[in-house]
């Protein structure tokens, strides 16, 4: 069977983020369609092969049953060059990366932003990977910024993260451009951004300088401060 174009635009976009939920998917390329139309498209392709759902995402603090959540299945990593198997389980981080950039689009189609260079997992020499990295133009503003940004959930070690930061501070030293992107920690939870913004106040100011911190829903009014 022949796939449409919009097929492979949802088929790259779930490579990109290995898995999405289907929330991800029916904003970011369907808004323009009814909730019908994704619901049949991705169960066309999970019919296929080309998707295959994963599980369920959690919702709330009860961890109740939310969106499903889908990566690429047998056929769509075959036809996308993919190597490794299938999860068998939610990856949580990968899907608030996906939040991340869902906000992102959000704020672009009210006119706050406009993205120019966006990508997942990009390396950041000489010993570091953003989980997110994206360019963007702020038009009423006039001026353009860069931001590495990092998915907090509320799960990772304090000591990670300081080793991370150490990361992003050695790829200041190498850089030989007159601006380095700022270092953004993206928390789920409130409760976590608090408890960063406690932690990094213990570190010296040219490391504070380069690092912030937003919460995932909060995250264009963070920027446009930056």
């Amino acid at each position: 069977m022949e796939l449409a174009q919009r097929d492979f635009e949802v088929l790259k976009l779930t490579r990109t983020f290995s898995q999405l939920a289907s929330t991800h998917i029916t904003e970011l390329l369907f808004s323009d369609r009814s909730h019908s139309v994704p619901d049949r498209v991705l169960g066309r392709l999970v019919k296929l092969s080309y998707l295959s759902r994963v599980g369920r995402r959690a919702t709330g603090e009860k961890g109740g049953a939310g969106a499903y959540v889908y990566q690429l299945g047998r056929a769509g990593r075959l036809l996308l060059g993919v190597d490794g198997r299938l999860s068998r389980a939610v990856n949580n981080h990968s899907l608030m990366i996906a939040d991340m950039y869902l906000e992102l689009r959000r704020a672009e189609r009210q006119g706050v932003l406009v993205i120019h260079d966006w990508a997942v997992e990009r390396a950041v020499p000489p010993r570091v990977r953003a989980d997110l990295f994206v360019s963007v133009e702020y038009p009423a503003q006039r001026r353009r910024s860069s931001y590495f940004l990092e998915a907090d959930l509320g799960t990772e070690p304090l000591r990670v993260i300081r080793e991370k930061v150490a990361g992003y501070w050695d790829a200041v030293e190498l850089s030989e451009d007159e601006y380095f992107p700022y270092v953004v920690f993206v928390a789920k939870e409130r409760v976590r951004l608090l408890e960063l913004e406690r932690f990094f106040q213990g570190f010296d100011e040219e490391l504070r300088e380069m690092v912030s911190l937003a919460v995932v829903t909060d995250m264009q009014n963070k920027f446009l401060m930056l």
